[in-house]
């Protein structure tokens, strides 16, 4: 079924280490994009602010996004974070499960057809049970919201260019051995960039898809079809590139993505 402005894309967490790739890709693919941003927090966005749209917003203050939806085709959720501040109320509940409540509840006001969670396969080592279980919570939620939705269940992510990268573009080679993919393939790690260009393809979709949860070897061949779409185009249009990844500010936890202040008590 055909959906309206279906290119038409509102993204949360889209200055997270992750976001930014996937906003840089959206934008390559010729999607109008709106970033949901904190107040006084644009310049996170660095070179793509030239490309994209900004609305202010908090994902914790539901009352905030009231309206903030309305006309998108798709949304898309990345906030969430592998480092819990109990101290601070920075729970893992609060981080990955009330912050998709809250979106999620503002994309079904609105009338948004389709909702993009970024989840995870595994829970990293070193990290707590109740990570993947609240995203595990969210993916829930999302299910019976009445939204048709993609869940993207990614393993760790890295960028080549960042310190240890070699390392882990070694592991994703070895991953994608016939006889390792059979027992860790869904958990190896990925280059960060690739995931984007597959998360991007999943959301720009004319058609409303069916639901259905994704995992990084999926996001793959997706990824693969968008960058040959964006040759075809721009051999024919000769028009100007988006800011490269490379130029845009880094997240200073590659794995993760924290908020600035402390959500607030109303989020719920």
């Amino acid at each position: 079924m055909p959906r309206r402005n279906w290119n038409r894309v509102l993204v949360t967490g889209g200055t997270s280490f992750i976001g930014l790739r996937i906003v840089a890709a959206l934008v390559d693919a010729g999607a109008d994009v709106t970033v949901l941003v904190r107040p006084d927090h644009e310049e996170k966005l660095g070179a793509l602010r030239r490309h994209v749209h900004m609305v202010s917003g908090d994902v914790w203050n539901s009352a905030s996004l009231k309206g903030r939806s309305r006309g998108y085709g798709v949304v898309i959720h990345l906030v969430g974070s592998i480092r819990a501040q109990p101290e601070r109320g920075l729970t893992f509940h609060q981080l990955n499960l009330v912050s998709a409540r809250n979106v999620i509840g503002m994309a079904v006001s609105d009338g948004v057809p389709y909702f993009v969670l970024l989840s995870a396969v595994s829970r990293p080592p070193g990290v707590a049970a109740e990570y993947l279980r609240s995203k595990r919570e969210a993916e829930d939620y999302l299910r019976n919201s009445g939204l048709r939705w993609a869940i993207v269940r990614a393993p760790m992510l890295f960028a080549r260019e960042q310190r240890g990268g070699r390392f882990f573009a070694m592991l994703s080679w070895l991953g994608s051995l016939p006889f390792v993919r059979v027992l860790v393939g869904r958990r190896t790690p990925q280059p960060v960039d690739r995931l984007a260009r597959g998360i991007a393809q999943v959301a720009l979709q004319a058609e409303l898809p069916r639901s259905q949860v994704f995992y990084a070897g999926q996001l793959r061949s997706l990824g693969r079809i968008q960058k040959e779409r964006r040759a075809r185009l721009r051999r024919r249009t000769r028009s100007p590139r988006p800011a490269p990844v490379n130029d845009l500010p880094d997240d200073d936890a590659p794995f993760g993505w924290l908020p600035y202040p402390a959500p607030r008590d109303d989020a719920d």
